[in-house]
This record gives C-alpha cells, structure tokens and sequence, in this order.
C-alpha cells in the first residue's frame, strides 16, 4: 500500500447507556455507606429514649397529685388471680348482652368496669417521667401546626380558652346511656331555673332571692377567639337563649351580669383570668356593685379598697387542661380595706373545720400552686375552696344575713358581700345534708344564687336546694 494512501477513519464504538432502574440502584448503593451511620444513630437515639424512660419510670416515685393538671393521679393497680378470673367472668358476661344492655351495665358499674390492662395503661400515662414538660412540648407543636388549640383549649390572644363546656352523661326513657348534648345543656338550664322559681314562689314577705350567673370566659372574651374559630359550635347563644327566655317565662329575678362584665374587658380591664375559668377579684367587684344595687344598696367604691398583690404568678384550669401558657401568668389581687380581719369565717366540711380572721388563708395557698383558693381556702388544701358550709360574721355587730348558694365563682364575691351582709355560704356540689336551720335564722333577709354559665348549665344540684327550701316555707306556711 502507497504511504501516501488515506486510510479511512475508525469508528468509535459509544458507551451503551445505562437505564434508569440501574442508575438508581447504582445511586442507592453509593448512599447505602454514607446514610448508613445516620441510620445507626437515629435507631441508637430511639433505643437510648426509651432506655431513659423505662428505666426513670422505675426509678422516679409515683406521684399522688399534679399540681400543673389540678387532679389526682392514677396509682399501681392491685393484681391478682382472683381479678384476672373476675375480669374474664364480667367479659364473658358482656359477650351475651345486647347493645343497650351493655352500655346500661357498663354506666352501673362506672369506673369498676376498668380491666387490669386499662388500669395499667391509666397507670402509666398518668405516671410518665417528666409528664408536664411533655405536655408544654406538645402545645407548643400545635401552634408551631397552626392548630391554635390543644386538648379543646384555645389560644386567643394571650387567653387560654376552653371550648367545651358540656360534661356527664344521661339515660334517656328507654333506658339508653349516652353523653350529654347541647340540648341537654339548655334543658338543665331550664329546669334549674323553674326549681329557682319555686323557691322564690314560696318564700314569705321579707326573705329576697336574686339569680346571678357569670359569663365563660368564652362569653366575654369571644373578640379574643381566632377570626376561624367556629363560634356557632360552642352554642353559647343557645345557652343563653335558654336563660333568658325561661327567666322571663318564670319571673325569677335575676341580676345580669354577663353583658356588663363583656363591655368592661372590650375596655380593656382585666376582668377575667387568662388562664383560668374565673372572674378576677375586679371582676368579681363588678358583679357585686350590680347585686348590691338590685338590693337598692350603695356599693362601695373602688377607692374604698386597696388592691393587694397576693401572686403575680398564678396558672389556673385551662392552663392545666391545656398544658402550656404563652401569654403570661395571671395575677390575684386581694381587694382589702380597713378592718376586714374583724370578721370570723368559720369553714366546716365534715369533722374539719377551719377558722379565718378575714376572708383569705394566704399563709396556706401561697406556696402552692391552687392560688384562687386563697378565698375562703381551708386548711385542708383538697377542696379548692369549695367547702359545705362556710359561715362569715362580723365581730361584736349582729346584722341581717345572707345565704349564698353557689360555684367556686362565689369565692371572691364573699369579701365584697361580707361588708353589707352575715353570710351563709353553701356549696351543693360539696355537700347535700340539711341546712334547714340556717332558714330558721330570724336574721335572714336575703338569698343569692350565684354559678357560672358552665356549672349552671351541667349541675342539677339546685334540686337539693328547692328539695329542702320549698318543703320548709310551706310548712311554716300552714
């Protein structure tokens, strides 16, 4: 061949191309190493969590009481062979029953029905390591979801408010158990107020009875609930209707306060608690001044007060029920004035009694964490205040009395009331027994109802009153 011939290029044979499953699977095996460590260390982590806790379970005591929930805890329950051979006789048992039947069983047999495994499972949640901290971690994951809410409590605005105020459960005529509805709630209302109607009906010339229930906090801070919030479920216009309608249907003559209270916290005065379901103490002397003028009295002024600081750091039930506070703890002040120690409050729940110089037990209640029982607060620290009997009188004078019957709101009205009035205050809710001889007292002249919104519409308990009350005036009447 001549040197000077041209030879013809060689072609280049291409790289064949790789399909996408096999460039995948290359890309997975050059992550396996790399991710491999990461995978070690999240299941390390996982493994170290639950070490921590099982092993701080057995080693932390149980505790009795949470002071952040305001309940009591759950303890160990007992085993035994004769409760697993008692357990599995009551399932069986409940396997032969009808639907109706069981639910009817279950509601008598109340928390008795609980197994063991549901005892221990109640056991161990109420009893988890560092419980507190991780009910503050998961509010704070509700917000950072942009729910505004935990455990049916609102953030809104820096007030904690609770959504859900229908509690317990009913039996309808055929028997059948159920939770309450919202009609049930505006049905006790109703009827609570006819019982209220009866008394008054049958009380003689000379002893008055007012009516007064308190707003929810969701009825007077509602301009705080989120623009979202679906206002119309908590049927709080259906409760309030219900009020209105039957006092008005029946005559009672009740004092409203719950519009008053409303306009003062839209003029930005701190009338309710943000964390807790309560008025506060200027609440409280708000709704006095409009008792105090049905009675045709002059309240006093609020310069007839100083206004002490009992606690700058008070966290109430919706904080507990809640778990977390963002807008700040809540302040307790104590509307004082001179020579309100020269009254007796006598406390009597059972075979315990308590007596206080004064309306507050501020040496029991400063240390702990119930801080709204500092108002007519035994010293047995359990009853939050809310006692049987409580007597208040004033030293060396003999004056006209009052009965109060009311919820843990008639509290802080008591000091208030204390300056007009010799007061009986009567919890339903604490105790059922006769008090037909404070009725006797030829000293009483007035008789107050005072609840919340929330305990009217749930408690059936004024029965007890009117069960007592009406009987009473009519046999003196004959």
């Amino acid at each position: 061949m001549d040197n000077n011939e041209i030879k013809a290029p060689e072609t280049t044979k291409k790289p064949r191309k790789k399909p996408e499953a096999e460039i995948l699977l290359d890309r997975q095996l050059e992550m396996k190493t790399k991710t491999r460590k990461t995978d070690i260390a999240i299941l390390a982590s996982f493994c170290a969590f639950i070490l921590f806790f099982g092993i701080m379970f057995f080693v932390l005591p149980d505790k009795e009481y949470s002071e952040t929930e305001k309940r009591v805890l759950k303890q160990a329950p007992s085993l035994s062979f004769s409760r697993i051979a008692d357990d599995l006789k009551r399932d069986l048992k409940i396997m032969t029953m009808t639907e109706e039947e069981k639910k009817a069983y279950i509601a008598e047999l109340g928390d008795s029905y609980k197994v063991f495994s549901d005892e221990i499972g109640d056991y161990y949640a109420d009893q988890f390591p560092f419980r507190d901290q991780l009910r503050v971690v998961k509010a704070a994951a509700e917000i950072g979801m942009l729910k505004q809410e935990n455990n049916d409590v609102v953030f809104a605005g820096g007030y904690l408010i609770k959504k859900d105020s229908v509690t317990g459960v009913t039996q309808d005529e055929d028997g059948t158990i159920r939770d309450r509805t919202y009609e049930d709630a505006a049905e006790t209302i109703k009827n609570n107020i006819h019982l209220l109607s009866g008394i008054e009906q049958n009380l003689p010339d000379g002893i008055d009875l007012r009516t007064v229930v308190a707003g929810r906090t969701i009825d007077i801070a509602k301009s705080k609930l989120p623009a979202v919030f679906p206002y119309e479920d908590t049927h709080a216009d259906a409760y309030w209707s219900a009020y209105s309608g039957q006092v008005s249907a029946d005559g009672v003559n009740a004092v409203e306060v719950k519009d008053m209270l409303k306009a003062h916290f839209e003029d930005g005065e701190y009338v309710y608690y943000k964390t807790d379901h309560h008025w506060t103490s200027l609440g409280a002397y708000y709704a006095y001044c409009e008792i105090i003028k049905s009675y045709g009295l002059t309240p006093y002024s609020l310069d007839d007060f100083t206004r002490q600081t009992f606690t700058a750091s008070f966290v109430g039930t919706t904080f507990a029920k809640a778990g977390a506070v963002f807008g700040g703890a809540d302040t307790i002040e104590l509307f004082r004035y001179d020579g309100d120690t020269d009254y007796t409050t006598t406390i009597i729940n059972g075979d315990k009694t308590t007596v206080l110089q004064g309306f507050y037990n501020q040496d029991k209640y400063r240390d702990i964490n119930d801080k709204y029982s500092v108002f007519i607060g035994s010293d047995d620290t359990g009853d939050g205040g809310n006692n049987a009997v409580t007597t208040v009188t004033k030293n060396g004078e003999k004056r006209q009395k009052l009965i109060l019957i009311k919820d843990s709101f008639g509290n802080s009205i008591v000091p208030f009331l204390a300056r007009h009035f010799d007061l009986v205050i009567l919890d339903l809710r604490t105790s059922s027994s006769d008090f037909t001889s404070y009725l006797e007292d030829p000293d009483l002249s007035h008789i107050l109802v005072l609840y919340n919104m929330e305990t009217f519409m749930n408690d059936a308990k004024i029965s007890n009153a009117a069960g007592r009350i009406i009987p009473y005036y009519r046999k003196k009447s004959q």
